[in-house]
């Protein structure tokens, strides 16, 4: 008997017999902790007897109407009584009216300066108040954003993931309240938070060239092959790592065998444009396993390159990187390693 169900189990049939669309914006309305227990209901529902559909639907009908009716009282609704029964008097009667009514408490709201958090909260730096915030809840995060100045809460909010961000954005959205001593004992349980991790200050550090430091210590080989496992992961960290890992300097390594076997392979304008901007040994390795002929067609090349872009010579080199890179894998040349002990 639907008498015998409980709130939560009576909640969880009408969801269930909502569908799932309008379901999905009821529950959307709702706090997180209110969610999971609906969820927790409908998840234990075996079977729904259909002779409790109805009673729990007209008793959803019934609270429906009468909250319609709640929302018709007060102000308004005396307005449009009086206009419609004494139209000739009714500024008159309103004018007695109003001046006497209880005042709205979102207008007295208005007059009320709102709580604040603590100064240590309002002067820590983003980046630690983000670290601090991370494990938090969304409510607890939102409310926090909601009080601290825009750009700073836009600055903690670019640390979050996507999904973290729109749920913090919907619930600060939905915060019309809030109590003083809410707000006063979410800073001051923070406040403690922030003494226990932000004893040391926070020192900038640069993790992709630690990690390229670490990478060449161990040898290019190696190096080169825990780069290509990143690379379908992790494109863009692996192309940061093979910049720095594998740069066009690298080329003094190559003996004069080695370069002419590179020359074969390389396109005469790539190369060109990689050595405008290349230190002088690696132009004078490259020139020195030339014949004549092409040493001079090379530089006729350059000089017609005029001042090429940084990005372009970049790209260049890093082309012929990629060449020199594939070649040693494949034992057709070997670098000197500059592995560091």
């Amino acid at each position: 008997m639907a008498e015998a169900l409980t709130g939560v189990q009576k909640a969880a049939l009408l969801v269930t017999l909502l569908g799932e669309e309008a379901a999905t914006k009821l529950l959307a309305c709702l706090e997180e902790e209110e969610v999971r227990r609906i969820a927790a209901e409908i998840a234990r529902i075996k079977m729904v007897d259909p002779s409790e559909h109805e009673p729990i639907l007209e008793e959803f009908t019934r609270m429906v109407n009468e909250a319609k009716g709640l929302e018709l009282a007060g102000l308004p609704l005396a307005k449009r009584l009086v206009a419609q029964a004494r139209p000739e008097d009714a500024d008159r009667i309103l004018q007695q009216i109003e001046p006497r009514r209880i005042p709205d408490p979102d207008e007295a709201q208005l007059d009320v300066e709102p709580p604040e958090l603590p100064e240590a909260i309002l002067a820590t730096p983003s980046r630690r108040l983000a670290m601090l915030l991370q494990d938090e809840p969304p409510q607890t995060v939102a409310l926090v954003l909601a009080h601290l100045p825009p750009r700073k809460a836009a600055r903690i909010m670019a640390a979050m993931d996507q999904d973290r961000r729109i749920e913090v954005t919907r619930r600060m959205a939905g915060i019309r309240e809030v109590r003083e001593e809410v707000v006063r004992e979410v800073g001051r349980v923070l406040e403690e938070r922030l003494a226990t991790i932000c004893d040391e200050p926070i020192i900038p550090f640069d993790g992709i060239q630690s990690a390229a430091d670490a990478l060449s210590s161990l040898g290019r080989a190696t190096g080169q092959e825990i780069v290509e496992a990143l690379q379908d992961d992790y494109p863009e960290l692996a192309q940061q790592l093979r910049d720095l890992l594998f740069t066009f300097d690298m080329l003094i390594g190559l003996n004069d065998r080695d370069c002419q076997e590179v020359l074969k392979q390389v396109d005469r304008g790539t190369l060109a444009l990689a050595l405008k901007g290349a230190a002088p040994e690696i132009r004078d390795l490259f020139f020195r396993n030339m014949s004549e002929r092409a040493a001079q067609m090379l530089e006729e090349e350059m000089e017609f390159l005029g001042s090429p872009k940084v990005s372009e010579i970049e790209q260049a080199q890093r082309s012929i990187i990629e060449l020199v890179l594939r070649l040693e894998k494949e034992g057709a040349i070997s670098l000197e390693d500059q592995a560091v002990a």
